[in-house]
């Protein structure tokens, strides 16, 4: 385990059995360690989601299970190894990439289709980037209502995609709404907790910072047919490149996000829900160097192996049932939050949907060490495997070996000094990601050179 100081945290207990608690995800988008004042952030404070570290617990191990957008998603949707949805690599907007046909297959049993068994209502406000075909919509996957985008980011004020495409969905149907996609993500929450206060719910918001095209409520528009000219609705505010400054633009990016998790936080206050509801803020991957995000205590960032590719920021809020000011150190990833919330609600996966995520309600609630797991990520011919605090990255046949344990930075690569670890790691490494590959639904890529060779032949 990495090594942190932990308070000892107390037993409170837990949600009635007649009781299924709230579930409310939120995800942003390319967040690094850097990205909160309560983890790393050096440059501005982020005061509500901090307000929910302190006044719940914090996770200093939590990763993504991809290191780009689409993988993670499709592993929190469905408790999986993205590899066994097909979803393993970033799913492209561009209709010409290989990638544009995939999205989260409709043999998948996701974590709304788990909630609605136990009577939840479910909804999803922000980014899908789950597929472009109908067949992929999220309101075919379990959730009842939509609010949000499919790609895997909008302008924030005219919601055209990168391929200037518009993307903005309510429901079914392309339809905008005025606003900023923060602001806008919050609203319809908001707008979803009132109307389905008395029943439980799931709710997922997914927003689109701190995400490329870095834009503040006063920006101008990037893409669509209003480009370069700012929003009749938007305030008049100019904004820095100066890191730190107050006017800095990816702080006021940011800033949208974190007010809009304080108003949720009220909202539950407001209604006398909070203390049955649980709400998990956490990142989609590592930190980009134009977002700033990214953290001297973790090495790399976005699409890396190493830690600041997938190691996050996890917050989990629960008054009532965690004591404030909590810390963990557990290993825990995206996949887990669906059968842990499954567990709280009582329901079982069918036995045809293999779930690799784990119940870590014992750590969460009670402070109980969850049992030595071996976890991997993969990407391409890139991978990562964690068995307690040893973990190996792999690039093709090259494999490197680290103790988190005394180098959470992976500065000291010990695999000449252990070459028997790496080689029983790798060994497990290869036999997961096989074995997940195994359940893809979709057909191997034939490199365009293979398919040459294939035709010559014939």
């Amino acid at each position: 385990m990495i090594k942190f100081i932990l308070p000892l945290l107390l037993c409170l207990p837990l949600f009635a059995e007649s009781i299924k608690p709230n579930i409310i995800v939120i995800m942003v988008d390319d967040m690094g360690y850097g990205g909160l004042s309560c983890y790393d952030n050096k440059n501005f404070k982020t005061p509500e989601i901090d307000r929910l570290a302190a006044e719940g617990l914090k996770l200093n191990d939590f990763h993504s299970n991809g290191t780009v957008c689409s993988p993670t998603r499709a592993a929190l949707m469905t408790g999986r190894y993205q590899q066994r949805t097909g979803c393993d690599g970033v799913v492209n907007a561009d209709p010409s990439h290989p990638m544009h046909q995939r999205g989260l297959h409709d043999q998948e049993w996701t974590f709304p289709e788990a909630m609605k068994t136990a009577g939840y209502t479910t909804g999803i406000y922000g980014k899908w980037h789950l597929g472009y075909k109908s067949e992929f919509h999220p309101m075919n996957h379990g959730f009842d209502e939509f609010h949000g985008f499919i790609s895997g980011n909008i302008d924030a004020q005219s919601h055209y995609d990168r391929m200037v495409t518009f993307d903005w969905w309510q429901d079914r149907e392309l339809k905008d709404e005025e606003g900023h996609h923060s602001d806008l993500i919050t609203k319809n929450a908001l707008s979803f907790i009132e109307r389905h206060k008395d029943k439980p719910f799931f709710l997922y918001l997914a927003h689109g910072s701190p995400h490329s095209p870095h834009q503040a409520r006063g920006s101008k528009v990037q893409r669509g047919p209003d480009k370069g000219k700012v929003p009749s609705w938007a305030p008049s505010e100019t904004y820095s490149e100066t890191p730190g400054s107050d006017d800095w633009l990816i702080r006021h990016f940011t800033l949208p996000v974190d007010q809009g998790v304080g108003q949720i936080r009220q909202k539950l206050e407001e209604l006398g829900i909070a203390k049955n509801t649980i709400v998990w803020f956490i990142s989609d991957n590592g930190g980009t160097s134009g977002n700033h995000s990214k953290s001297d205590l973790t090495k790399g960032g976005k699409g890396a192996m190493y830690e600041g590719g997938h190691r996050v920021p996890g917050i989990v809020w629960a008054p009532g049932h965690i004591k404030a000011g909590s810390l963990s150190d557990e290993l825990i990833l995206g996949f887990d939050i669906m059968p842990t919330s499954m567990a709280l609600a009582s329901i079982k996966a069918p036995t045809n949907h293999k779930l690799d995520g784990i119940d870590v309600s014992a750590a969460i609630f009670k402070n109980s060490p969850l049992p030595e797991t071996t976890r991997f990520w993969s990407m391409g011919n890139k991978g990562a495997l964690r068995n307690g605090a040893w973990k190996i990255v792999t690039n093709g046949d090259k494999n490197s070996l680290f103790d988190l344990a005394s180098d959470p930075q992976e500065n000291n690569d010990l695999a000449s000094k252990h070459p028997e670890r790496v080689l029983n790691m790798r060994k497990i490494y290869d036999a997961k990601l096989a074995e997940t590959l195994a359940d893809c639904p979709y057909p191997a890529f034939v490199s365009k050179s293979k398919a040459k060779k294939k035709s010559k032949k014939k």
